[in-house]
Parts: structure tokens; C-alpha cells; sequence
């Protein structure tokens, strides 16, 4: 294959690196890029035209071994589509995000991993590549979790899957419920990704809830034992089983063994609102957890993660500022936040606010980056003004608002919510 040219490579709007060092980890056991895998968002359902009809059992790492699965089909039609600047049809989200703020997760990945450009010099002629590397590994042992956040599916979420396969008329009620189980030891487990974790550099945990499933202890244990503790290991996590009773085990006590751990809280609101949104919060036990890993443990990095949508959008700036004030979120808190565009499912979206809310939000945004935000806060910065951009790229309220409306409306009436009592300057525009 002829050398790649990388500034080239760079420059052809569609490059991005992870499939030449990262593997994604899904929920069902399928191994892909990355987790924002459009094929494997839809609704569970793979299109992706020369995997064969048993996907599900081909892509699966309980069924393949690591080796085998980053040289599939998936990975070296990806690889060389992007070195022939072709759109692949599995990137579509990064694509769309550029389109509508100018950036995506694929630029950050290509700054944040330069270091390793070499390995693209390394494709064969089928896209495959020889001696892999998993540098970067995502996570996701399987959809077990406590919370049901409204902008989350069952596939991501057992409290989602128990509430869809028990109520009539749910809006997922065509969940088709298949979450595939192992039926591994912690030995069989480890030998699975044993030459991963020899190679891995950064880890990051997510879910469904990381902090719930014994496999995430399974891999601490092994890195501990194995003195590959100088690792990244990082989280997003709703921060709300820092005991796992189940498992009688502290990650407190794990946490502690690593040089770096970096967690992102999955917070989208405070007090009432993020009860709401993210249903299961607990507010004043996760406000409590939040304030005892800031102050006792001086070897994480800790911030948070939001996800920008049609009920928090206002909000979100005084949630921050509320925080700030209260020392929780200080410098190093705002350099490790994140904020990132709902994208799924589309009746929650930004997109759908109307265009006089629109403007208060970007006003609101405006007097908190003003306030609060320093030059050196200029990636936080950006996350914001992408945000925006983003909310203002489709005006989709008339079109739109009903679906909002009718998820609403029924998963009020299962929770035995409110939507209106809880956003009142929203309820005049819908009607739930």
C-alpha cells in the first residue's frame, strides 16, 4: 500500500485514528470503533452491507478473539475508507457535527492521539493490520444499571429494560430485550483481554453503570495484581455506588492504587431537574459522593459530563455556577467538564426548543462563559459554543414538539412525574 500522506490525511474530512489503536466495547458484547458507531444506534441494528447475517455472533467478543475482531470486515472497510477519503456510513454522527458546529470527536481524537500515526503506515493492502495495538479501550460490560435517564434506551439500561418489557404502549416497547450474558469466571474473563491490558494505555468505563458490574472489578483486580497501575483509567459514571453492596466492594479502595483516574459524573441539572432527567439521582447522595472524591482523593480528576437537550438547555448554566460558588467545581473541575449535544433519541433534542427560548439559552450561555471562563478554558468554551450552534442549526419545534410531547406525557404518567411542575418556563410551549 502506498505510504499515507498524513497532513493529507488530516485534511480530508474524514480521518480519524481510533481504528487503527481503540476498540468499543458495546453493551451486547459487539466491538466496533467507537461508541458513537452510527450502525450500532440504530435501534440495535446493524447495516452495515458485507458483515454476514450473523452479525451479532461475528462481531462479538465473546464469540472472537480481539485479534480477530479488529481485522474483520467492519474494522478494514472503515480503515480503508478513510484513507481514500470516503464517508463511511458508520461515522455519520461526526460527519453531522461538523456540518452543523464545525467540529466532532474524530478532530479531538486525531489531536489527542497524534503520538501514534505511525501505526496508520502499517495497513495492508485489505485494511488490515498486523501486531495490533489496543492503545485506547471503551468499556461497556453490559446494560446493568440503576438509573433511567430519559435521553438513555434499555440497551444501555436494565431499569429502562424492566420498565419497557412491563408497561403497555412504553416508547420502547418494540425493544426487542436481547442483551446477550456470559456465563464466564474472572479467569476466563481476564484471559480474554489479557494481551489487551498489556498494551492499553487508557481505559475508560462506562456503561450502562461501570460502578455495578463485577467485570469492571475484574480488571482492576488483574491491572493491580499485574502492577499496570500508570495506566488512565477513566469513567463516566453517575458517581452513585462508590460502595457496591451487591459486591461488598469500595472502588474507593481501587481507585486509590491508580496514579490517574479521571471521572466524568453524568450530570444534566441539579436538585429536582436532575432527579428528572436522570431518574434514580438521589440529589444530596450524589452532591455528597461528588464532595468526598474531590477532597479525598487527590488522584482523580474529577468533573462533569452533560448532555445538552430540550429540558436542561436554560438550566445547565445555573447548575454550574451553583457550583462553583459551592467550591466543587473549581479550575481543574471546569478543565475536565464535558458538554455535549443530545443527538438520540431526537424527540428529546435541542433542535426542538422554540426560537425565543432558543435565544435566552444562548443569552444565559453567554453571561456564564463571561463570568466563569478564563482563556485557558477555551476547549470548555468550545464544547458550549458547539452546543449552541448545534441548537440553532434546525428549528424543529412545529415539527417536532408533538413527539416530544407524547414521550413525555407517557413516561410521566409511569414515573408519576411532572414535567410542567419541574420546568415551568417550558410548560406554555408543551403540552404534557
Amino acid at each position: 500500500m502506498k505510504k499515507p500522506d498524513k497532513d493529507k490525511l488530516y485534511n480530508n474530512g474524514v480521518f480519524c485514528i481510533l481504528p487503527w489503536m481503540s476498540a468499543y466495547i458495546n453493551t451486547d458484547s459487539t466491538t466496533w470503533s467507537c461508541c458513537i458507531n452510527k450502525e450500532m444506534q440504530d435501534d440495535g441494528e446493524v447495516k452495515f452491507d458485507t458483515l454476514p447475517a450473523n452479525w451479532k455472533k461475528n462481531v462479538s467478543i465473546m464469540e472472537n478473539s480481539m485479534e480477530e475482531l479488529i481485522n474483520n470486515d467492519y474494522f478494514k472497510k472503515l480503515r480503508l475508507d478513510m484513507l481514500n477519503g470516503v464517508k463511511n456510513k458508520n461515522c455519520t454522527d461526526c460527519h453531522s457535527l461538523e456540518e452543523s458546529t464545525g467540529h466532532s470527536y474524530r478532530q479531538d481524537f486525531n489531536q489527542n492521539y497524534d503520538e501514534y500515526f505511525d501505526k496508520v503506515l502499517e495497513t495492508n493492502e485489505d485494511g488490515s493490520i498486523d501486531n495490533f495495538e489496543t492503545i485506547y479501550l471503551d468499556f461497556r460490560f453490559s446494560n446493568l444499571c440503576n438509573f433511567k435517564c430519559r435521553s438513555c434506551r434499555p440497551e444501555w439500561s436494565s431499569t429502562w429494560a424492566k420498565e419497557a418489557s412491563t408497561n403497555q404502549n412504553h416508547p420502547y416497547q418494540d425493544w426487542d430485550g436481547y442483551i446477550p450474558r456470559h456465563n464466564l469466571t474472572e479467569e476466563e474473563f481476564i484471559d480474554k483481554f489479557r494481551n489487551t491490558l498489556k498494551t492499553v494505555k487508557r481505559i475508560y468505563f462506562a456503561g450502562g453503570e461501570p460502578l455495578a458490574a463485577k467485570e469492571h472489578y475484574w480488571i482492576l483486580n488483574y491491572l493491580i495484581e499485574n502492577n499496570n497501575t500508570d495506566l488512565i483509567v477513566e469513567y463516566n459514571t453517575n458517581l452513585s455506588m462508590l460502595k457496591n453492596n451487591k459486591l461488598k466492594l469500595s472502588v474507593i479502595d481501587y481507585w486509590k492504587k491508580f496514579s490517574s483516574v479521571v471521572i466524568r459524573v453524568s450530570l444534566d441539572g441539579s436538585g429536582k431537574r436532575a432527579e428528572y432527567i436522570r431518574s434514580g439521582t438521589d440529589w444530596k447522595l450524589i452532591e455528597e459522593n461528588f464532595r468526598y472524591v474531590k477532597e479525598n482523593l487527590p488522584n482523580i480528576n474529577l468533573g462533569i459530563s452533560t448532555v445538552f437537550q430540550l429540558t436542561n438547555a436554560l438550566h445547565i448554566p445555573d447548575f454550574y455556577e451553583d457550583w462553583i460558588d459551592k467550591g466543587l467545581l473549581d479550575e481543574e473541575g471546569l478543565h475536565n467538564t464535558f458538554l455535549i449535544s443530545l443527538t438520540g433519541p431526537e424527540q428529546l433534542s435541542s433542535h426542538i426548543l422554540p426560537k425565543n427560548i432558543k435565544f435566552l439559552v444562548r443569552e444565559k450561555w453567554n453571561r456564564f462563559m463571561d463570568r466563569n471562563l478564563k482563556e485557558e478554558h477555551s476547549n470548555f468554551k468550545r464544547y458550549i459554543t458547539n452546543c449552541l450552534d448545534y441548537m440553532d442549526s434546525h428549528d424543529l419545534y412545529e415539527q417536532r414538539k408533538r413527539d416530544f410531547e407524547k414521550f413525555t406525557w407517557y413516561l410521566d404518567k409511569i414515573r408519576n412525574e411532572n414535567f410542567s411542575e419541574i420546568f415551568p418556563e417550558l410548560k406554555d410551549y408543551y403540552e404534557c
